[in-house]
C-alpha cells in the first residue's frame, strides 16, 4: 500500500473533502466564518459546518483563527477537528468506502444518527448504538450495496426521525445533493 493510500491518508482526505462540501469561502476562497439564519438551529456562526451551538469551542477557536488571518490554518484545523469527532465510526464496517460515507453522516447527524442510519440500512434494530449485532450484520453486506442503502437510509432518517421536513424544506434540495456527493465520493474509495 502507497502512502498516498494508507488509512490514515484516506481518513485525512475524507475530513479534508467534509470541508470541502461545508466550508464557506471568501473572494478569495479562504475558508470563511457563516453567519446562521436564525431558523437553522445550529447556533449563530459556524466554520466549516462547525458551529457554535454544539461544537462551541472549536467554532470560536476556527472563528479567531480567520479574524486574525490565519485561513489555512483554520482549515487544517477544521479537518482534524472532523477527523476525530467522526472516528467513532471507525470499525463499523471494514471498508473504507462505507466509512467515508459513515463519517460524513455522523459528522451531519452526530454519532447516534448515523449509527441509527447504519442499522436501518444493514436491518439491525436501530438503538443509537453499534455493537456486535450491527457490525456482525453490515459486514456481510458487500460495500457497494451498503453505500446504496446508507444513502436510502439517510433520507428515511431525515424524512422520518430528523425534525420536520417542512421546516428545512428550503434546505432539502441541498441536502439531497450532499447525500448523492458524499456517495459518489465513497464509491471513489471501493
Amino acid at each position: 500500500m502507497s502512502a498516498a493510500s494508507t488509512p490514515d491518508t484516506i481518513r485525512q482526505r475524507i475530513a479534508a473533502q467534509i470541508v470541502h462540501w461545508e466550508a464557506r469561502r471568501d473572494a478569495q476562497g479562504r475558508i470563511a466564518i457563516y453567519n446562521l439564519p436564525s431558523a437553522d438551529g445550529g447556533g449563530t456562526f459556524e466554520v466549516a459546518g462547525i458551529n457554535d451551538r454544539y461544537h462551541p469551542g472549536v467554532a470560536k477557536r476556527l472563528a479567531t483563527l480567520i479574524r486574525s488571518g490565519q485561513h489555512a490554518a483554520a482549515e487544517t484545523e477544521a479537518a482534524a477537528y472532523i477527523r476525530s469527532y467522526t472516528d467513532v465510526v471507525k470499525g463499523w464496517h471494514p471498508s473504507l468506502a462505507v466509512e467515508a460515507y459513515l463519517r460524513d453522516t455522523c459528522f451531519n447527524r452526530g454519532p447516534g444518527g448515523a449509527a441509527k442510519i447504519l442499522q436501518q440500512a444493514c436491518g439491525a434494530a436501530p438503538d443509537g448504538k453499534v455493537g456486535p449485532v450491527t457490525r456482525a450484520r453490515a459486514a456481510v453486506i458487500p460495500a457497494a450495496e451498503l453505500l446504496t442503502a446508507l444513502r436510502t437510509a439517510r433520507e428515511h432518517y431525515e424524512r422520518r426521525i430528523a425534525p420536520p421536513i417542512k421546516a428545512r424544506a428550503k434546505f432539502w434540495k441541498g441536502l439531497e445533493n450532499r447525500w448523492d456527493n458524499a456517495l459518489r465520493f465513497a464509491q471513489t474509495l471501493l
